[in-house]
């Protein structure tokens, strides 16, 4: 039987990450993130291949992406996040990203289906729905600049921005909403709604 990508899923569970983000917004930070997960860790193709004695490029020629891949131990529950720091900026944090979807979301299988709900979470992680209605964002030059993403995955983000609005939670929605309103205000949740 053929399963479907699970996009209800994949989108609340990039906001049940950031329910609990207390960096800055609207640039997620990604690498604060995974710091603060206490079974997730991501580590640089270079230090990978120091640790084995290898060049950067001798390491490049035996894995099985240019971008980065994850270990997951479905024991342990513990994940490894390895990414090619010679990408660009955008592209490394899409990359992570996209991996750490794979670990939240429990995938076992690296295939398009899996693919499809990684890159969904890492949209919405990267590019969190509330911002994006709230910052009035309609241009793919928007959404670079506003969340330090590249061109195509802003041009994917603009392009289902409907889909990521009817997949969230109100209750994530508010949550997130609140959250970054309260850093860019600099004002606190209880400052907010006075109790």
């Amino acid at each position: 039987m053929n399963r479907l990508p699970d996009y209800s899923r994949a989108t609340n569970a990039a906001y049940n990450v950031l329910r609990t983000y207390t960096g800055p917004y609207p640039q997620i930070d990604i690498f604060k993130v995974i710091a603060d997960l206490p079974d997730v860790t991501a580590h640089t193709y270079s230090d990978v291949a120091r640790i084995f004695g290898m060049t950067l490029h001798q390491f490049l020629d035996i894995v099985s992406s240019e971008y980065g891949f994850t270990f997951y131990d479905q024991m342990s529950r513990r994940g490894i996040i390895l990414f090619n720091d010679l990408k660009g900026e955008c592209t490394i944090r899409f990359t992570v990203a996209h991996e750490l979807g794979h670990i939240i979301l429990g995938h076992t299988q690296d295939d398009d289906i899996a693919r499809r709900e990684a890159d969904c979470f890492a949209r919405n992680f990267l590019c969190p729905v509330p911002l994006r209605n709230g910052f009035n964002l309609a241009t793919v030059e928007d959404y670079c600049d506003c969340f330090n993403v590249s061109e195509p995955m802003a041009q994917v983000t603009l392009n289902l921005n409907k889909s990521d609005n009817y997949y969230i939670t109100k209750s994530n929605y508010d949550n997130v909403d609140n959250n970054a309103y309260c850093y860019l205000s600099g004002c606190t949740l209880a400052e907010l709604y006075g109790y």
